[in-house]
């Protein structure tokens, strides 16, 4: 037996006891191609690569799949071990140990993929400006810090958890459920195009959320008597419609039914990029309150069709949403968010005025019902009073022993009787009048012979 031969037989002694059923492979010296069974070989060359025959054909196996780089003697018999693990749950394929697949299989190259063609779908149309930039800088600031040299199919529940619990150290509730949720689309991604045979079990991301607020009608009064008269209206209308910003400064002169009183709303903003299309890509008719109405009117005023119905003044375009924002922050003093002013408010007035869910769902024009849970906010003074109400409700049974009482006294009256009857508790089940007709000549019971 050559000396090759034994090392040979010294590593798949080495695999056997791992656990390995018929070692296959071998692995050898890059510099005189002889099998190898410690770090050096007995050229003194330590660089090395796998060979292993797979169906007829002999394969070789350069750089470790894990990162890239060359074989030494130990992560060579590393990558040896799981190459025969795969064959005995017959699921070895030599391409995919190939040095491309594996690069081709590493988190960095598949998410420049998804998000190269999240950028094609936003050229079309198909894909939302600001939703693409936030999917980038979720790529940049924080995936690829945590995964980049992840092979993407040993991705597990356990590493998407750590990465999970990454996150809980350096963001805040609402955005680590967004940045988990963007790396789950990116996961289904995957999954459709086979690139992953299955989805790992996505963890719940648990946590008190930041709770958005709601104001009352006369606290937005309060709020718009702060902004000065030439950008009040654009507030004042998102107040009455409950319209998102990005679609509020959309809106344009011929999205408006003035014989029906109505809005057509059909576009919206996303990031500085105006899209003919909505949140729900959807394009929806909503009515106008009688001052909503006023305010349109004031606003088309001398206006072409295709002219914005909303112009700020300061720059005599349409607002942006980063206009906007600007004016909110500079004339008001309040915490409360643009949004929570308009949108939030709106949906919460809806429901504490008694309208019905499809009825809030239909002016708010939400596709889930689920969606309208995060825009309830309650007004903790009402509640105040459903908890006083309380004290207004009697039992069933007193209620009618009461009134029960009362009729007992009424008849008392009418056939003279004498006083009231008063009762303590509850009044006996059995029968104390018996009812018949009254006739004024006939002779008392109590005189009949």
């Amino acid at each position: 037996m050559t000396a090759s031969d034994r090392a040979d037989n010294n590593t798949h002694e080495i695999l056997i006891t791992v656990g390995v059923t018929v070692p296959r492979g071998s692995i050898r010296c890059s510099k005189c191609h002889k099998a190898m069974n410690g770090p050096v070989c007995h050229c003194g060359h330590t660089v090395c690569y796998i060979s292993i025959y797979w169906k007829g054909k002999q394969y070789r196996f350069f750089k470790y799949r894990a990162d890239n780089e060359l074989f030494n003697y130990k992560r060579a018999l590393k990558q040896l071990t799981e190459m025969n693990f795969a064959i005995d749950k017959r699921e070895f394929n030599p391409v995919d140990w190939t040095t491309q697949a594996v690069v081709e299989r590493k988190f960095g190259y598949q998410a420049e993929r998804w998000i190269n063609q999240k950028k094609e779908e936003m050229e079309i149309g198909a894909s939302a400006h600001e939703t693409v930039r936030t999917y980038q800088s979720y790529i940049n600031n924080h995936f690829i810090e945590f995964f980049e040299k992840w092979d993407v199919r040993e991705i597990r529940h356990e590493q998407i958890e750590n990465f999970k619990n990454f996150l809980g150290k350096r963001v805040s509730i609402n955005t680590r459920k967004r940045i988990v949720g963007a790396l789950h689309c990116f996961f289904k991604w995957m999954l459709r195009n086979g690139i992953i045979t299955d989805m790992p079990v996505w963890p719940v991301v648990e946590g008190e959320e930041v709770v958005k607020r709601a104001i009352d009608y006369e606290s937005q009064l309060d709020i718009l008597n702060l902004f000065p008269p030439e950008h009040r209206d654009v507030f004042e209308f998102g107040a009455e419609t409950g319209l998102r910003p990005n679609e509020l400064c959309a809106l344009k002169v011929l999205d408006i039914d003035v014989v029906n009183g109505k809005a057509l709303i059909q576009r919206g903003y996303s990031g500085p990029h105006l899209h003919d299309k909505t949140k729900g890509k959807n394009k929806r008719w909503i009515p106008l309150s009688d001052r909503a109405f006023r305010i349109t009117l004031k606003n088309m005023k001398d206006k072409v069709p295709h002219a914005f119905l909303f112009i700020n003044p300061n720059t005599g375009r349409g607002y942006t949403l980063k206009s906007l924002d600007n004016v909110w922050r500079k004339f008001t003093d309040s915490s409360i968010t643009k949004n929570e002013f308009m949108r939030h408010s709106f949906i919460t007035q809806l429901f504490e005025m008694g309208a019905s869910e499809q009825q809030v769902q239909a002016l708010s024009r939400h596709k889930d019902k689920r969606s309208l849970d995060s825009y309830i906010h309650m007004n903790v003074m009402r509640l105040k009073d459903i908890v006083n109400s309380r004290s207004e409700i009697i039992p069933i049974e007193r209620a009618l022993n009461e009134n029960k009482k009362e009729e007992i006294n009424q008849i008392n009256k009418l056939v003279g009787g004498g006083g009231e009857i008063r009762t303590h508790g509850r009044v006996a089940p059995t029968t104390i009048f018996k009812t018949v007709a009254f006739n004024r000549s006939a002779t008392p019971p109590s005189e009949k012979v």
